[in-house]
């Protein structure tokens, strides 16, 4: 499951405050000066450039994940791992290795930067020979895959005629040091696997249900960073949660799934009234979309409600506001935002900023808090879009043309280099209308375009990564709206044509906002926590299209009889 991943990394929760490192810390931190000292005055290879920069993480995890289904223990495991990340830079802050899309070696081997820049497993002993031997090998290797990083980019510069402003590799920011004070610690005396249980057998009593999976997760991480220029940090984060997924056919045989994610405030008990809860809604919601009627090909205003408009907002500009150029050489690959800066790119009244300092919102947690960035940078509120004009970006410490330092948001899951990442995404809209009203105005819209129904959408289907509308997640939970406002369940509904440009044509926003909290895919597979706060959006004109690909037949023999009796 991608939480695993996510949290074994310390990537979902917020950390608190700042104090001198003591004990253990300490003594880990000096054995990375120690090698950081050595590499920085020793490294260089005959005629090769010597590291002008050089960071290095290390990263304590532990973790007991619990997997259920129907009531049953499916697995149990308790893990703990310590692992390196070393970042080498050679040539000078204007030109380096890094954002470099011709990584081809001579001999016809593709490079890739998560071999270049990734963890590998140290010594979980605090051995001091132990993890400065690690630091030395993971050094050894960042530093010769630099230099030929290096030599290709020099050469492919020689061969082009320039045709842009040329702009640092890596920005100059002043050394930060964030030391966290009183660790934040998972709550005392919970079971998981009981909880697994309780939660997995909720879908006893849904016989539509074929599949269903309860995973529920507690992690601790620790993660300590030096650089060559005087930074350095130690945080620890704690995540305790659980995903609820349960699965089915309709009798046409099209594949229908439901998914429910609930996480535990900063050292409490995962909730287990609303675990039970959003188990019990999900499974009733599959038994209705079981036996719920097709949608029809639509083209027309849309309302995303609730928790979908979250999702289309992260899938629209969730990639589109990172401040990362595209790779040198790479430069078709620039966002739909790129050349936006200073421009009208959402309706007026429209405010859009970043916060990952941020660790709830209503109470509710938010799942991309953190304190420093991937860079050992201080998270920092980002103001991004102000009445509707696009006024910065996300950016790590790859600077790009008109912005040249980062705001901490340089996220890479600790694997390749970091890029400027969604922490927690806030969009705020003078004037939004009460639920009521909103759909009143959908009616109308709708009228107005000689529709005689028109949709709602309030969930789409998870997404592990924003493409920026080049493929809209489909609609997993979507309702059509007759004239007379009687509202009709409807499946398989696939949006197709939305861009950046469609949200500068919002007709009406709501009052009220949803969250959305997921685990967004990074470089090398990693995952880092999101989430997204967002009011209601009615776009103008989506066209949505119903399923028109074959589907593959129910199990030919029914399920077994269940009893529908909790678990023990």
């Amino acid at each position: 499951m991608r939480a695993r991943r996510l949290a074994a990394l310390g990537l979902l929760a917020p950390l608190l405050g700042a104090a001198e490192p003591v004990g253990q810390d300490e003594k880990i931190l000096a054995a990375m000066r120690s090698e950081l000292s050595r590499s920085t005055t020793e490294l260089v290879l005959p005629g090769a450039p010597k590291p002008y920069y050089v960071g290095y993480w290390v990263v304590d995890s532990s973790e007991r994940s619990v997997e259920a289904t129907l009531g049953a223990v499916v697995s149990d495991e308790t893990s703990r791992d310590r692992a390196v990340k070393v970042e080498v830079r050679v040539g000078t802050p204007e030109s380096d290795n890094s954002n470099f899309a011709g990584n081809l070696a001579a001999d016809g081997d593709f490079v890739r930067e998560a071999e270049l820049i990734s963890p590998t497993p140290a010594p979980l002993d605090d051995d001091d020979l132990g993890v400065r031997r690690a630091l030395w090998l993971a050094t050894d290797g960042a530093y010769k895959g630099a230099v030929e990083v290096l030599e290709r980019k020099r050469a492919a510069k020689r061969s082009e005629v320039a045709s842009k402003t040329d702009v640092p590799s890596f920005s100059t920011e002043k050394p930060a040091t964030t030391i966290e004070h009183d660790a934040p610690k998972l709550a005392a005396g919970g079971d998981p696997a009981a909880l697994a249980r309780k939660v997995s057998a909720v879908f006893r009593s849904f016989p539509e249900v074929q599949r269903s999976d309860v995973h529920v997760l507690e992690t601790t991480t620790k993660k300590r960073f030096v650089s060559s220029e005087g930074s350095s940090a130690v945080e620890t984060a704690v995540f305790a949660g659980v995903e609820v997924t349960c699965s089915g056919q309709a009798e046409d045989g099209m594949p229908l799934e439901r998914t429910a994610f609930v996480a535990a405030k900063i050292g409490e008990p995962i909730p287990e009234a609303a675990a039970l809860s959003e188990a019990k809604r999900i499974g009733k919601e599959l038994v209705e979309l079981v036996h719920a009627p097709l949608v029809e090909d639509y083209a027309g205003p849309v309302l995303f409600e609730g928790k979908a408009a979250a999702q289309l907002v992260y899938e629209l500009l969730g990639e589109a506001l990172s401040g990362t150029p595209a790779p040198e050489g790479n430069e078709e690959l620039e966002g739909p935002l790129a050349r936006k800066l200073g421009r009208r790119v959402l309706p007026k009244g429209f405010t859009v900023f970043d916060d990952p300092t941020l660790r709830t919102w209503q109470g509710a947690p938010l799942l991309g808090a953190y304190l420093v960035d991937d860079e050992g940078m201080p998270s920092t509120r980002a103001p991004l879009v102000d009445d509707g004009r696009l006024t910065g970006f996300l950016m790590s410490r790859t600077p790009r043309e008109g912005v040249l330092h980062s705001n901490g948001h340089g996220r890479s899951g600790l694997v390749g280099w970091a890029h400027g990442r969604v922490g927690n995404l806030f969009v705020e809209a003078k004037g939004g209308l009460p639920r009521s009203e909103l759909r009143r105005r959908l009616a109308r819209a709708a009228k107005d375009e000689g529709e005689s129904a028109a949709l709602v959408i309030t969930e789409l289907e998870p997404r592990t990564t924003a493409t920026s509308g080049d493929i809209v997640p489909g609609a997993q939970v979507a309702y059509r709206i007759g004239a007379d406002g009687k509202e009709t369940l409807v499946r398989g509904a696939q949006i197709a044509d939305l861009s950046v440009r469609d949200l500068r044509d919002v007709l009406a926003t709501g009052s009220e906002r949803a969250l959305y909290g997921f685990l967004a895919e990074s470089q090398g597979g990693l995952d880092v926590g999101v989430s997204v706060v967002a009011p209601s959006l009615l776009l103008e004109d989506v066209e949505v299209r119903g399923q028109k690909s074959p589907n593959k037949r129910a199990p030919v023999v029914p399920k077994p009889p269940m009893d529908p009796a909790p678990a023990k």
